[in-house]
């Protein structure tokens, strides 16, 4: 998945983060596939790629925004919770 894409939760990631996911259309914002410390990351400007949460063993590592209103999740979710829409 790319920047832009429209991806949902998976069900196993509706377990995690609740129902009133289930079928809300999400748009990639952010693909991780490194690691970096917050306070680099932050000041360098979020750089793509890279991101303080990531964790090799979880693949790929997302931030999202909804499509609806374009409001920011808050959360980052692992390639295995999403799934294309």
């Amino acid at each position: 998945m790319r920047n832009g894409a429209i991806v949902r939760m998976t069900g196993e990631a509706l377990e995690n983060y609740g129902a009133r996911w289930d079928g809300v259309p999400l748009v990639v914002t952010h693909v991780a596939t490194k690691y970096m410390p917050a306070a680099e990351f932050f000041a360098k400007g979020k750089p793509e790629g890279y991101h303080p949460g990531y964790d090799e063993t979880g693949g790929k590592l997302y931030d999202l925004k909804r499509q609806d209103t374009g409001e920011e999740l808050g959360m980052s979710l692992y390639e295995w919770e999403l799934e294309a829409a």
